[in-house]
């Protein structure tokens, strides 16, 4: 689920760009040569008291998402999803550059799009499920992408005991 959430937000970041750049290629283009930052804020459309918010990071292949519950962090070749209330830590091996690599098909979703240079907000159409999921990104930042992974790296060595660490790279 939480992966659905992060492609969605990827897609509807990407779609900032689609009022002055029509192309995949110049959408693939800024998402690849910018760092992009913004909140966020999802819900059911049906219900919108289901829902969740939070902050998102991209740089390149590299990302990290801050949601209610939990932390996303990725340095492009694995992927830590933390539950700090749970003390709990999934650790897998990244996918993200099948989805980069067509983001038309989740623009296609989306509809009702409502584009400003620091908002976007719409409804995107879950395929799979049938659900109209009803987003909106604020405070969108571009600046240069740092090529520096280590940010989004989660290091386990700091976590004590407590924790439970589930390794299915």
């Amino acid at each position: 689920m939480m992966r659905r959430f992060f492609y969605i937000l990827v897609a509807a970041a990407v779609s900032v760009t689609a009022a002055a750049q029509s192309s995949v290629e110049s959408l693939r283009a800024m998402l690849d040569s910018n760092r992009v930052s913004f909140k966020y804020a999802l819900s059911a459309k049906d219900r919108p008291q289901i829902g969740t918010s939070g902050t998102m990071l991209i740089d390149g292949d590299c990302y990290h998402m801050s949601t209610k519950g939990a932390d996303i962090w990725c340095d492009g070749m694995t992927k830590w999803t933390v539950d700090s209330e749970a003390k709990e830590v999934y650790i897998e091996k990244a996918d993200i550059r099948d989805f980069l690599s067509n983001p038309s098909a989740y623009l296609d979703l989306m509809e009702d799009l409502k584009i400003s240079e620091k908002s976007v907000s719409g409804i995107y159409n879950e395929p799979s499920q049938g659900a109209a999921v009803a987003f909106k990104l604020t405070s969108i930042k571009y600046s240069p992408l740092t090529g520096n992974s280590v940010q989004f790296f989660f290091d386990v060595s700091v976590l004590d005991d407590e924790w439970v660490v589930t390794d299915l790279r």
